[in-house]
């Protein structure tokens, strides 16, 4: 076996699997920014939610 055929298939190998993890995780981060965001929102709608009745 060839150094050469070695490096091919890790490198063949990184090439295919480094932008998959990299999809996989901008998209477990998305979700979890989208979570968090709507639960920041949801705590100061709490938060505020008394003064609405007071015209202000």
């Amino acid at each position: 076996m060839n150094i050469k055929e070695t490096d091919s298939g890790k490198n063949r190998f990184l090439g295919g699997t480094l932008p998959l993890l990299g999809a996989i995780f901008m998209a477990i981060a998305s979700v979890v920014y989208i979570m968090y965001k709507s639960w920041s929102n949801k705590a100061y709608a709490e938060k505020w939610k008394d003064y609405d009745e007071c015209g202000i």
